[in-house]
């Protein structure tokens, strides 16, 4: 947890170190999959009055450089660096891109998921950003699906609904098949699909979920 301080207040960046590559998908964090720094960022925002930045994840993992050709020690550092840059999601503003990175001035960050035209501004097809609304609804957002969690489970829901993305399971690794027992050949079995679409996509469908007060089950198991 890291606090910038700008000219409109202090704003909070939280950085997770992993032992593995990992980004932010919103259709992870609106099927309630991926919710930690989320919840991290919307409680400490809550509790120090500070304005989220961003919220990352840091690789550390042993880089492994390849190259076609010989290549110089300067140019393998280089690439190093480029391999360490964090992704996750960033507050889309320009002052708060320089605020995680005060050696950018235009073009894309060596260090953060983002960058700036040349004209001054924010670059979205090269930035993992939100703006303030929109950060704001993911917040709330969080809220809701730790209420919906909770409820889900003070009412004795244990369905069995592992989650499925892309043809990919937690099944592939869960030592306990034979005590769980799914099968979608049988009992009535199904995945909790988790979809691919952008953006702003999800954002509108965590909008519209909180307006409705949904009891869609939004917990994969």
């Amino acid at each position: 947890m890291i606090q910038l301080c700008g000219e409109d207040g202090k704003y909070l960046r939280i950085i997770d170190y992993k032992s593995s590559s990992k980004n932010i998908d919103l259709n992870e964090v609106y099927a309630g999959l991926q919710i930690q720094l989320l919840t991290y960022s919307d409680a400490i925002c809550k509790e120090e009055d500070v304005m989220p930045a961003g919220i990352f994840y840091f690789s550390l993992l042993e880089q492994m450089i390849k190259a076609d050709k010989k290549i110089s020690e300067e140019e393998i550092e280089e690439l190093i660096r480029k391999n360490f840059r964090m992704k996750g999601l960033i507050l889309a503003d320009v002052k708060i891109i320089k605020m995680n990175d005060n050696t950018l001035t235009s073009g894309s960050s060596k260090l953060i998921p983002a960058a700036i035209t040349a004209s001054g501004s924010v670059n979205e097809k090269w930035t993992n950003g939100v703006n303030k609304e929109e950060f704001k609804i993911l917040q709330d957002y969080i809220d809701f699906v730790i209420k919906q969690i909770a409820k889900e489970i003070l009412s004795g829901k244990i369905d069995l609904k592992p989650y499925n993305k892309n043809g990919k399971t937690p099944c592939e690794y869960c030592e306990y098949k034979a005590i769980c027992g799914f099968n979608t050949k049988q009992n009535h079995n199904n995945y909790h699909y988790i979809d691919k679409k952008s953006k702003d996509d999800m954002i509108q469908k965590m909008k519209q979920n909180m307006i409705l007060g949904t009891e869609e089950k939004i917990m994969p198991k």
